[in-house]
């Protein structure tokens, strides 16, 4: 990953800058590009997800804010706060009609966990986000969470089988994924805030800039 320059003096996501983006069944390494996309915007993307993408909780510029930065491409925000998988398959179509992007970047789960859904629950969601992407000549991005911490520990064993359902889905249907909880793996105590769950300034910059190393 590039670091921007206002960035290089944090000893931390240098160190972070050197790891090789994990691709959850399927590398990254840049070049990712939509071969069909039929009446969408290349140029366009969809975050799709909960309050980490909505960036309700960090008093910080939300990733995808910060992903459009990096990239120079337009990338909606469509992240909606305490939202489950489960409940917000069909929302996919509405934000593809909306937006008509190229990409769809799918960070969904946690909540299920949260609310007693299991990786099973997880990943009929994520499958059926996944379909409607695929039948709208969007490309899916996945992405699997930073693994809990503090007060939200508890959830920890379920967010890692989700996660492991994430990577399956990828590797099934040839995706890209962003592997979050790889990268953040030893170091969720400097990269989450207090509660443990959601991504602190820090975190969600190296959330963008995963992100943007697969464009």
């Amino acid at each position: 990953m590039k670091l921007p320059a206002s960035l290089s003096s944090f000893p931390a996501l240098c160190a972070a800058a050197a790891i090789v983006l994990s691709g959850c069944g399927h590398d990254g390494g840049g070049g990712l590009s939509n071969k069909d996309p039929g009446n969408n915007d290349v140029n366009a993307v969809v975050a799709f997800g909960d309050s980490i993408t909505q960036g309700s909780e960090c008093p910080c510029t939300p990733y995808p804010a910060r992903l459009a930065g990096l990239t120079g491409k337009s990338v909606a925000n469509c992240g909606i706060s305490g939202s489950r998988a489960s409940d917000n398959v069909s929302r996919t179509q509405s934000a593809i009609d909306k937006y008509h992007p190229g990409f769809m970047i799918i960070l969904y789960g946690v909540n299920d966990i949260i609310h007693g859904g299991g990786a099973g629950t997880v990943a009929a969601a994520v499958g059926g986000m996944v379909s409607i992407c695929k039948e709208n000549h969007v490309v899916p991005i996945l992405a699997t969470y930073p693994l809990p911490i503090a007060g939200h520990r508890i959830f920890s064993g379920g967010t890692q089988a989700a996660n492991a359902a994430i990577r399956s889905i990828a590797s099934d249907n040839g995706l890209k994924c962003v592997d979050l909880e790889r990268e953040f793996s030893g170091r969720e105590e400097q990269w989450l805030m207090e509660d443990g769950l959601h991504p602190n300034d820090t975190g969600t910059q190296m959330m963008a800039l995963a992100f943007a190393d697969l464009f």
